[in-house]
């Protein structure tokens, strides 16, 4: 790779780095093409952004940004993974596929300059997603709303239905049913 080349790399990457809201390494050595490819697929599904990067550009890459905490766990073949939207995507993928392929290993995460470990990265997993707490909130906010709406339409309707029992035309009673609740 040109020096030119490597410097365009950096930037881009220091970019991206930089919107990013959560970053995690993951150890992937052992994971044959077609599982890589599985991942990556995958991982693109969930709007996550996974490379390879040589750790010295990635070092260079994350300085002066929230994930420079990530800088000195840069050892050996690295995956990185990012997400500019849902903090939680990225572990929620790459924790499915960890506890399917033992070569697969979450390392560390960062977000807003805080680091996390594998253990906190799997208590990720387990929370509802972005879209699923904002309809929680939703239905929340709206259940109380819909409950008065149904409380102050009752009587209303009670009284049409009374109104329109009252209207309808009688029915002639049966005589022997009337007759056997008289007499026994």
């Amino acid at each position: 790779m040109k020096r030119e080349d490597k410097g365009e790399l950096i930037a881009d990457l220091h970019q991206r780095m930089s919107q990013a809201r959560v970053t995690i390494l993951t150890r992937f050595t052992g994971l044959d093409v077609g599982k890589m490819t599985l991942l990556r697929r995958e991982l693109r599904k969930a709007a996550v952004q996974y490379r390879v990067v040589k750790n010295t550009l990635f070092r260079l890459a994350v300085r002066e940004t929230d994930k420079e905490v990530l800088s000195s766990h840069m050892e050996g073949a690295v995956g990185v993974a990012w997400s500019d939207g849902d903090p939680v995507a990225p572990a929620r993928v790459l924790a499915k596929y960890a506890k399917e392929w033992p070569e697969l290993k979450i390392m560390v995460a960062a977000s807003d300059g805080k680091l996390w470990g594998p253990a906190e990265i799997q208590g990720w997993v387990s929370l509802p997603s972005l879209d699923g707490l904002r309809a929680k909130i939703l239905g929340l906010i709206q259940a109380p709303a819909t409950s008065l709406v149904r409380l102050l339409g009752a009587p209303g309707t009670q009284v049409a239905r009374v109104l329109q029992a009252w209207s309808a035309p009688k029915e002639p009673v049966n005589d022997d049913l009337s007759r056997s609740k008289n007499h026994p």
